[in-house]
């Protein structure tokens, strides 16, 4: 199985927001390296082929950042399969969809992009185990998740692809595209919800330039930087540009 290089999705019946990082244009010519990893929405869906197909890639480790209860209550699919190596580093301690919270509260409120200001800060330690996750499997193709694949997974995305010098308007156009594939995914959430709450279920573009201004007023706007406020090592650092770049 190859991806659809006009959209780097992996066409996997069973997932919506699958997506190949490889082949973005980087900093000095350079392009990032395909077969790495591969973003997506949650595993907890699959059938037997899709997980053949996965397997066939290869993608050999996942990475899921959903809360421990989102993973026990929609467990991934390739659990029990040995082919995969399965790593749970919760991004938010909580569904992102339980809105009594008052975290979830105050994201309804004002916007997504404060949500994720605020896992920048109150989630260093999953965010290095994240990762470090990748160096340790390196070099497989590890794909990681979270329920969509557009909020947890953006922010990851986000700051590999700043680390290895992808522009900003990628960074964004990379993070707004999520809503378009998942779109039918989110439908039956927007439809039993206010008005005022379908903004969460989607991937505006304000969102992930709030975090990267967040970046820029705090870490000099360098991934590296944010990086090694989380624990990482220059030597990490550098292992994990090197990994990505082609």
């Amino acid at each position: 199985m190859t991806y659809i290089a006009k959209t780097e999705k992996l066409p996997i019946p069973g997932l919506f927001n699958a997506r190949e990082l490889g082949g973005m244009p980087a900093k000095d010519g350079r392009t990032i390296r395909t077969h790495r990893l591969i973003r997506s929405d949650a595993l907890d869906h699959l059938s037997e082929e899709d997980i053949e197909l996965l397997s066939s890639y290869p993608v050999q480790a996942v990475i899921d950042l959903r809360s421990e209860s989102e993973a026990a209550r929609n467990p991934d699919k390739i659990l029990s399969d040995p082919r995969f190596t399965y790593y749970n580093y919760s991004l938010l301690p909580i569904s992102a969809d339980y809105q009594k919270n008052s975290l979830i509260q105050d994201t309804i409120q004002t916007s997504l992009g404060m949500l994720y200001v605020w896992m920048a800060e109150n989630a260093k330690e999953a965010f290095a185990q994240v990762f470090r996750a990748i160096l340790k499997e390196a070099p497989k193709t590890v794909l990681f998740h979270c329920a969509h694949g557009k909020d947890r997974t953006g922010m990851i995305t986000a700051l590999l692809y700043l680390l290895c010098g992808v522009s900003r308007e990628d960074i964004v156009s990379n993070y707004a595209i999520s809503y378009e594939y998942v779109k039918d995914l989110v439908a039956p959430l927007i439809a039993k919800n206010p008005p005022e709450v379908a903004h969460i279920f989607r991937s505006d573009e304000e969102n992930i330039r709030m975090f990267l201004s967040h970046l820029d007023d705090k870490y000099e706007g360098k991934a590296e930087v944010y990086m090694e406020s989380i624990g990482l090592a220059k030597e990490e650092i550098t292992s994990l540009r090197n990994l990505l770049l082609d």
